[in-house]
């Protein structure tokens, strides 16, 4: 598929967006193509090899990068990490809509969620035959992958009462060490302990949210070798 000098620009203006050096700007451009485009080669099949790169990068990056979450709560945040929403939102931090080919008086189909995110797929896919697994990695973890995001959706208290009782065959006790501020302001500090173990603490504006952070704590305790 031969692609004019002016797209061969744009495209090469828009991989320094992404970080990543296309060997083959033919398949970076297909990747850009809607099926609207025929009878132009387009993105499905890269779609559909993207789909499947992107689910193996991201088990296991959760599998190595979490190893005491439970195979439920891995499930969870892979669902959200390759869900259409995220996919779609990331397209749009990239602007993919400038750089996509669609068919004629299609124009209105470049703000579709699902277009984007299918897109969004068929670049990996494309990131993937161009310049290997390595490097599908690194762009899925760079530009997919928001840490903050995750620490906000792990059930800290689920998964630390499950380590804590596989581990000292004991639950884990909340409490509260320290309250400051007014009845309708006030924040509440929180311990974690096992036994008289200070596992973690936290701050919160409640108790629960305060017991979630010490959760939290103990858990970063955990995966930076608490117990070693």
């Amino acid at each position: 598929m031969e692609i004019s000098l002016s797209r061969q620009k744009v495209l090469r203006e828009f991989q320094k967006n992404l970080r990543v050096n296309f060997l083959n700007l033919e398949l970076f451009s297909q990747a850009l193509t809607h099926s609207s485009k025929e009878p132009v080669f387009h993105n499905e099949r890269l779609e559909f090899l993207g789909d499947a790169v992107l689910e193996i990068v991201v088990a296991e990056y959760l599998f190595r990068k979490y190893p005491h979450l439970k195979e439920g709560t891995l499930s969870k945040l892979r669902a959200m990490i390759v869900s259409e929403e995220n996919l779609s939102r990331c397209a749009r931090e990239a602007k993919i809509e400038k750089y996509l080919l669609v068919g004629k008086n299609q124009e209105r189909i470049k703000s579709q969620d699902s277009l984007l995110a299918d897109t969004y797929e068929a670049l990996i896919g494309a990131i993937y035959l161009d310049r290997g697994l390595k490097e599908a990695h690194r762009f899925i973890v760079d530009f997919l992958i928001k840490e903050e995001e995750i620490q906000e959706m792990k059930d800290f208290k689920s998964d630390l009462q499950e380590y804590t009782q596989s581990l000292y065959k004991s639950l884990p006790k909340y409490e509260v060490v320290e309250k400051i501020g007014p009845d309708h302001r006030k924040k509440f500090r929180v311990k974690v302990k096992i036994g008289q173990k200070v596992l973690g603490e936290g701050w919160g504006s409640s108790k629960k949210r305060a017991e979630k952070k010490a959760a939290q704590s103990a858990w970063k305790e955990i995966e930076n070798g608490f117990n070693k």
